[in-house]
């Protein structure tokens, strides 16, 4: 890292006064530079090295030898929090009091003799302070252990198989599927920080098929950061070209992007637009305006997790204390533990300093796998007798995405089922592009549904009269049936179409009311907005327009939150 003058020439004076005091060395200068030069021509001997450390504690010693065998060099909390702290003090203080004599710590004996230094550096990971051994003083490795290496952590030891199993395999890109054929169809507001209102919120997340608040929110983030939701008019809306682009993706290439799109974001900010991990776990409320590097503990992990045997079970709690041994710092490089706002809600405490490590960071791994990693499917659960989760196990998907490979077998898309009573069973692996153009024409069918097994709808005249509002005729109904199922419409299912599109629309009677405005331009606004749109009817004049009697509250309610007032005579 750095030899023993340029060392010696960043001391004051009265630390090199100690040093020689404590080395014997009898300064002939009071000029700095040249005491300097003095100590380092006496005391990069080899021989001399190894006389200063025979003064040495037995604990002083080993903080020495810890520090050669990473290789000279270790960040500043990593060293101290090891082995002890150097006492800030100033030169005044130092020669007056003369502490070099009064050492408080091992690493205090290493630094008055002049054995380790200081220094801020950027290795690769950002500028950071490092404790080092100046390199004329390190030792050379010893024969028999060629590489001078910290010793190597203990590797993950596997657990046994728990007594119940839960996976999720593509549902996230089922349920994102869904969001984005939700707000297609009604596309919800957002406030200027682009939060959804708590209504809108509530809309879309019920019918997925996994309820967590933390989930929902990553599906609007990774969709926003890959173009398929944007912004415009004060309403989230679908991007149709780099939706359409994700669900005509074959089933692997579609969770795969989910998984890239999760392993890439990013939020270096607070209030930034990425996905932030630390900012979403359940027990922690992040507070105050500070930085961390989301990307950096997400890889930091998956490395670790990588070459993990798929067949192998392992315990979470196992996991975190792995984790601790074999990469502590993984997310704060710095080793710096203050500075994070981060309280815990069930205590109401803020977490500062190692000490909180497993609150926060082996909170934090946890979250990782039982959280994004199972969401996406590249880990299995484990859950004991009583329904605790409690270790994991990497998927096929998620081992070949952390290997950068494709699983042993792909996943093949499946057709649709269609039943006499009209009821359609999509399983998980149908294309996304037929789920999404099947939620068009169905209503969902309620009730619980487990996680693997297909997902139910019913045709029923409410969802097909709301696709012909949307321009889907049942002959394009029936035709995307016959594919999508390979030819196994049930002829009673047909017939109904067929009469759905010959009498479904061939008599209107209009009950309702009539919109009517002052102004043109004020009409032609509200017929390009995604949500009123679709509740006016027949257009009667530039300044007029028919409501019906189902739709009129719904209007009203939208015509309030845009700002205009309505009155109903």
């Amino acid at each position: 890292m750095r030899t023993l003058l340029p060392s010696l020439n960043d001391h004051s004076l009265a630390m090199l006064r100690g040093i020689a005091e404590l080395r014997g060395v009898d300064l002939t200068t009071n000029v700095r530079s040249d005491a300097a030069a003095q100590l380092a021509a006496q005391l990069a001997e080899p021989a001399v090295t190894e006389t200063a450390l025979a003064s040495c504690s037995p604990a002083a010693l080993d903080a020495w030898r810890g520090l050669a065998a990473a290789g000279g060099r270790m960040k500043t909390p990593v060293f101290t929090r090891r082995f002890g702290v150097i006492r800030p003090v100033g030169p005044g203080k130092l020669e007056r009091e003369q502490l070099w004599r009064s050492p408080d710590s091992p690493v205090e004996e290493l630094w008055y003799r002049g054995l380790i230094f200081r220094a801020f550096a950027d290795l690769g990971e950002g500028p950071a302070e490092y404790i080092y051994i100046p390199d004329d003083l390190l030792p050379p490795p010893a024969p028999s252990t060629p590489a001078a290496t910290a010793p190597r952590p203990p590797s993950l030891a596997p657990t046994q198989p728990p007594a119940r199993v839960r996976q999720t395999f593509n549902t996230l890109a089922v349920d994102l599927c869904g969001l984005l054929a939700a707000i297609r169809e009604t596309p919800p507001r957002v406030d200027r920080a682009g939060q959804l209102q708590p209504a809108d919120r509530e809309r879309l997340q019920d019918g997925l098929l996994i309820q967590d608040a933390a989930r929902f929110v990553l599906m609007i983030t990774l969709a926003r950061e890959r173009g398929w939701l944007t912004t415009a008019g004060g309403r989230l809306t679908v991007e149709a070209a780099a939706s359409t682009a994700w669900l005509r993706t074959m089933p692997w290439e579609g969770i795969s992007a989910l998984f890239v799109a999760w392993r890439d974001s990013t939020d270096l900010a607070a209030g930034g637009s990425g996905w932030n991990d630390l900012r979403h776990i359940p027990a922690l409320q992040v507070e105050g305006v500070w930085r961390n590097d989301p990307l950096l503990a997400r890889r930091a992990i998956l490395g670790l997790l990588h070459g993990l045997p798929a067949d192998d079970w392992y315990a979470i709690a196992d996991l975190v204390a792995w984790v601790k041994v074999a990469n502590p710092d993984f997310q704060r490089p710095d080793g710096n533990y203050t500075g994070w706002y981060l309280r815990e809600r069930a205590s109401d405490r803020y977490l500062s300093g190692f000490e909180s490590w497993d609150d926060v960071e082996g909170r934090l791994v946890a979250f990782l796998i039982q959280g994004p990693l199972f969401w996406l499917g590249a880990v299995a659960l484990g859950l004991a007798e009583d329904g605790q989760i409690t270790s994991f196990q990497l998927t096929p998907f998620g081992a070949a995405w952390l290997a950068g490979t494709t699983p042993p077998e792909l996943p093949r898309p499946a057709r649709l089922t269609v039943a006499d009573d009209f009821s359609i069973s999509a399983p998980l692996w149908l294309p996304l592009l037929d789920r999404f153009r099947l939620l068009r024409f169905t209503e969902p069918v309620p009730g619980r549904h487990e996680l693997g097994e297909p997902t139910r709808h019913r045709i029923t005249r409410g969802s097909l009269a709301r696709a012909r509002a949307s321009g889907v005729k049942a002959e394009a109904i029936l035709g995307f049936l016959q594919r999508a199922t390979g030819g196994h419409v049930p002829a009673r299912v047909a017939a109904g179409l067929a009469r759905w599109d010959q009498h479904g629309g061939a008599v209107r009677i209009s009950r309702g009311a009539v919109l009517r405005v002052e102004d043109a331009s004020t009409l032609a606004a509200l017929r390009g907005d995604p949500v009123i749109a679709p509740l006016l009817g027949d257009l009667l004049s530039a300044q007029a327009v028919l409501v019906s009697d189902a739709d009129l509250p719904r209007l009203l309610k939208a015509l309030e939150e845009l700002g205009y007032t309505a009155r109903v005579e």
